[in-house]
């Protein structure tokens, strides 16, 4: 499955499968703990994804940008 089918799927889950999926992303990396304002960009970007499709290069950088407040 490619990343765009994944992202395509994700509007379809529940609140809770949702964030199940983000533990799993955050504990893939290096272990931290992320803060309640990373937290909050990463669910306004899997938000977003209904809106419109970003690459990943804009996706990083509107995170950038969100955790950077």
């Amino acid at each position: 499955m490619s990343a765009q089918e994944i992202i395509a799927q994700l509007p379809k889950l529940s609140a809770k499968e949702r964030e199940m999926i983000l533990s799993k992303l955050v504990s893939l990396d290096t272990p931290f703990e992320p803060s309640p304002a990373m937290e909050q960009a990463i669910r306004e970007g899997l938000r977003s994804v209904r809106e419109r499709t970003y690459s990943a290069v804009e996706l990083r950088s509107r995170v950038a940008e969100w955790t950077a407040r």
